[in-house]
């Protein structure tokens, strides 16, 4: 297991995807925030008050994107090469060898994490000022990032470790990162939508408001309990909760990935002890 690590560590230093896009999530984080504060410098020059944690949070969205890049690309690369092939050769067995993979993987995606708290929170630091978060807040809305984070790596080791050609999985990580991205948000737009709505009317006066009548896309009762359950338990929903700052149960989105993490390791292991490789 320690062999096969250090050679998957080894390999993803030489990597130029991850290379990429580290140095992309640092550039990204660091202009995001630098815009931020010029934000909040200019909205409070007005009488707006606007935080520099609002420029912060939404960057793990940016995180999740890199995830899916580097995952896909560098485990769809041992199907294509037969590194995985090889390894059973020389009497790694299968378990140690998904293991390893989502290790690196995970080591992968806390480099990413890093990159984004080192361009981001440099600023934070030098305009303290700006951010009016409490300490503790910072640092529960930090481990959900990092631990949603780490679940969507899990669910994309389990489709790299399976997937049979490196361009399939990239392909495959990507689409499935985007279209958990595009659920959540239609989730939490459907949360949105206020039980009441009115609408504006023309009358001889001018635009009135009508009166206040239900809205149709309001979602209601077990539904609704169902829609915040997944998205509270999609790791793309935890982030589109921390781009908005509406992560109002912390240890319960930390629980959630947890549950992930093992659900998706488990299957993904048991599938590829019964995986045909070529």
């Amino acid at each position: 297991m320690n062999e096969l690590m250090r050679a998957g560590l080894f390999r993803m230093k030489r990597d130029r995807v991850f290379w990429l896009c580290l140095g992309a999530m640092l550039i990204i984080a660091g202009g995001q925030m630098s815009m931020g504060v010029r934000q909040c410098r200019a909205m409070a020059a007005e009488g707006y008050t606007v935080t520099l944690e609002g420029s912060f949070f939404p960057l793990i969205q940016a995180v999740m994107v890199c995830v899916a890049v580097f995952t896909g690309l560098y485990l769809g690369t041992d199907h294509s090469e037969g590194g995985l092939r090889n390894r059973l050769m020389v009497g790694h067995g299968r378990g140690r060898i998904y293991l390893a993979g989502l290790g690196t993987a995970m080591t992968g995606t806390i480099c990413f994490m890093a990159a984004w708290f080192l361009g981001g929170g440099l600023p934070a630091l030098f305009y303290r000022d700006l951010w009016q978060m409490g300490a503790g807040q910072t640092g529960l809305y930090i481990l959900v990032a990092l631990f949603s984070a780490l679940a969507l790596t899990s669910v994309l080791t389990m489709v790299g470790m399976l997937a049979e050609k490196k361009s399939t999985a990239a392909v495959v990580s990507i689409l499935l990162a985007l279209g958990l991205v595009l659920a959540s948000t239609w989730l939490y737009s459907r949360l949105l939508e206020p039980e009441m709505e009115s609408g504006l009317i023309i009358t001889a006066g001018g635009m009135e408001w009508g009166d206040p009548t239900p809205n149709p896309r309001y979602v209601s009762g077990a539904l609704r309990q169902v829609f915040q359950g997944l998205l509270n338990l999609l790791p793309t929903g935890q982030a589109v909760l921390l781009a908005d700052m509406t992560v109002d149960r912390p240890l319960w989105n930390l629980l959630a990935s947890a549950a992930v993490i093992l659900t998706a390791t488990l299957g993904g292991m048991a599938a590829f002890r019964r995986k045909d490789l070529k």
